[in-house]
């Protein structure tokens, strides 16, 4: 019964801290779900597979997976002036004894205007189709205790433990990139830098397993900001970052660096390499410290991640923090 309470509150406590929203510590690992309008900034093609497990010690661990796919459409060579890109994410979060299930696909499109040999400018688009259920026969309803304890033999007598609902989706954002290439530079120098704003949610689509009308999803917005930063070692690069969201009055904040060593040739230049390794520490703020190691082979990518717990909930059912796991294809800037 103590263990059943505990996971009540963390299952309320969860709700109210993301505002309903899933949410990932490798926040420059899911682009499609940060900004609509990342799609197609980073490369040529990418795809993505994202896995997350959060509080392992409970019955239920809340489990989390995603994959996104975006590429950039071919752009007319005599014309330098921009391109179109699309993408598309999906996902899946599941929390709990009751199988609170939320899934989602997405379509994403973006154009990026060109402002320069190294600057472009992204505006991008999203719509969306999500599904909500609940089993509630996996929980324990008062009417199921025989007086004694729990018996699970005794139907609940509940009038609808089950239930699910479908809902459309749409949002939009804004993307700033600068990159530039630096042969032979031996000095601090900023290789990259990428800040943009997200809009999720816009048409506030209707949330409610009743069938309420006047329960909605909150418009959630996003701030994002990176950049890659060579150090006076061109063979290394430190990777800022900065990730902020609200929805409704919750929010989070995530916020730290990432140290990238390029296991031959340097970050720019005729030698440039796209093997590295990297080890990144980040702080969620009021909630978990984040640490991240990874290695890019190519195209390849592959980033593993841990959260340590050090808010009040870390004492509550003894909670493990979370771990994350990400695999993701690159191919042409």
């Amino acid at each position: 019964m103590k263990k059943a309470l505990i996971y009540f509150c963390l299952s309320f406590t969860q709700i109210g801290l993301w505002a309903q929203d899933l949410h990932f510590s490798q926040v420059d690992q899911i682009p499609l779900l940060v900004n609509p309008a990342l799609t197609g900034s980073e490369a040529q093609i990418r795809a993505g597979i994202n896995y997350r497990n959060q509080w392992k010690s409970l019955a239920s661990p809340f489990q989390t997976m995603a994959a996104g796919f975006d590429a950039r459409l071919q752009k007319n060579k005599r014309r330098n002036d921009g391109f179109f890109a699309l993408g598309l994410q999906v996902y899946n979060d599941q929390t709990g004894d009751l199988s609170i299930r939320t899934s989602q696909v997405s379509l994403s499109g973006a154009y990026h205007l060109s402002l320069g040999r190294n600057s472009t400018l992204g505006l991008g688009i999203y719509a969306g189709f999500g599904q909500r259920s609940i089993d509630g026969n996996n929980g324990r309803w008062g009417n199921q205790y025989n007086g004694l304890a729990y018996d699970p033999s005794i139907l609940n007598g509940e009038p609808m433990p089950s239930a699910q609902f479908s809902f459309k989706d749409a949002g939009a954002g804004a993307l700033y990139r600068y990159r530039k290439n630096n042969a032979g530079s031996q000095s601090w120098v900023v290789h990259s830098a990428t800040v943009g704003l997200g809009f999720f949610h816009v048409n506030r689509p209707m949330y409610s397993f009743l069938s309420n009308d006047s329960e909605r999803l909150w418009m959630r917005y996003s701030i994002f900001g990176s950049a890659e930063i060579s150090m006076k070692n061109t063979k290394t690069a430190l990777i800022p970052l900065v990730f902020y969201q609200q929805q409704k009055t919750s929010h989070e904040l995530v916020y730290g660096a990432s140290y990238r060593y390029y296991l031959k040739g340097s970050l720019s230049g005729k030698s440039a390499s796209n093997n590295f390794l990297s080890f990144g520490l980040y702080n969620r703020w009021k909630d978990a410290m984040i640490g991240k190691v990874g290695v890019q082979l190519n195209q390849y990518q592959f980033n593993l991640s841990y959260d340590f717990t050090i808010s009040g909930l870390s004492d509550l059912a003894k909670t493990q923090g979370a771990f994350e796991l990400s695999f993701c294809y690159l191919l042409g800037k």
